[in-house]
């Protein structure tokens, strides 16, 4: 009944003729039980269908109404939890086996392409056992990464932070050593019972200032620049890691081709004395997806009306972006949302927090609350 009196309300909100309303309503159905529904941030008791009658009803009647449905229909980007599951379930046989494969045949001296040859090889397998991965977010889904790879990373080679106690690094450490003697068939040296790939793992990036940027005084700042530091530091990770040799590889699920460009930018300028740091996208958003000044004239005209805009939106970490979030956070202008929260590089509209004056379709749960 809720859902029905929902759809009556979007009819009524978008003065849909009975033709209209059947057309929409099967699309809008399928949609909203295939993807939105599943959307984390919605208040208790509200799906999307109830949602999107909410928002349609605070713009103008006509024509900006009709703008922003279009905009819904035709442009809005949902990436589902089975999608991201599927992107972390490529990321170990599209980056991380093909690099071990590629280090242990010049180890050898043979070539690549003998997959399964190498793959049964004491080299892999050490490689295998000396590889770190780390979350750099809670976004990085360690655990599925770990279950989708059961025959190939234990338990004590993964973790879903990069900032690791001593304890923990400690223990890390000692079962490293205590596997590679049973690889080995011997006692593994001190430098062997150390890792020599470090894989970072994170769900999205739509800017890229959040891993790297310039922080003012000379240096750098952002995760990837933290945990850099912190191998090259001696204690904790950075005594967990060979002194040479080391690749540091860092793996985004989804990026967007702005936070590409940035990251790739400034990434050969990060000094990693102990190895190299490479840098990989499973799923890259691609240049169309940003919303365009002239194929995208109409909604973006309301993204740009003052009215649809809380200015409590921009606070001190705006000030990263260089600019103001009504057009996403450092101007990104993406319509995208991710099943577990709307990253605030998209357009205002879609992600305004309910404790604002204005209402977002997928409300976002910012990391960063105010304090009441």
């Amino acid at each position: 009944m809720r859902k029905d009196l929902a759809e009556s309300l979007l009819a009524k909100i978008m003065d849909w003729s009975d033709d209209e309303k059947a057309a929409e309503r099967a699309y809008l159905e399928s949609f909203a039980s295939y993807k939105y529904d599943e959307y984390q941030q919605f208040s208790p008791g509200r799906r999307f269908i109830e949602s999107l009658a909410l928002w349609l009803g605070q713009f103008d009647p006509g024509a900006n109404r009709r703008a922003a449905y279009d905009f819904v229909r035709r442009r809005l980007l949902f990436i589902s939890n089975n999608e991201m599951n599927h992107l972390v379930e490529l990321t170990f046989p599209t980056v991380v086996r093909p690099i071990l494969i590629s280090d242990t045949a010049q180890a050898l001296g043979v070539h690549p392409c003998r997959v399964k040859a190498i793959v049964r090889e004491t080299e892999y397998r050490k490689r295998l056992r000396q590889t770190l991965v780390l979350g750099l977010s809670d976004g990085a889904r360690t655990d599925w990464f770990r279950r989708a790879n059961p025959q190939e990373m234990s338990n004590e080679q993964v973790f879903h932070a990069y900032d690791v106690s001593d304890a923990k690094t400690g223990g890390m450490v000692e079962d490293l050593g205590k596997h590679l003697g049973k690889i080995l068939g011997r006692d593994a040296t001190a430098e062997e019972a150390r890792f020599r790939y470090v894989v970072l793992l994170d769900d999205f990036t739509g800017s890229g200032t959040s891993f790297i940027r310039e922080d003012g005084k000379g240096g750098w700042t952002g995760k990837i620049a933290k945990i850099v530091a912190n191998l090259m530091t001696a204690g904790n990770l950075g005594d967990a890691i060979a002194d040479e040799g080391v690749k540091i590889i860092i793996v985004l699920y989804v990026a967007a081709d702005q936070a590409i460009d940035h990251i790739e930018e400034l990434l050969p300028s990060l000094a990693f004395g102990k190895g190299t740091i490479a840098f990989h996208v499973i799923h890259k958003l691609g240049t169309s997806t940003p919303l365009d000044d002239e194929r995208d004239k109409a909604i973006l005209s309301l993204v740009g009306d003052e009215r649809y805009f809380d200015d409590d939106a921009d606070d001190e970490h705006s000030k990263v972006g260089k600019a103001s979030k009504q057009f996403g956070f450092a101007g990104c202008r993406l319509p995208l949302v991710l099943a577990h929260n709307t990253p605030n590089n998209s357009v205002y509209l879609l992600w305004a927090e309910e404790d604002q004056r204005v209402l977002g379709l997928f409300p976002r749960v910012s990391r960063h609350r105010k304090l009441q």
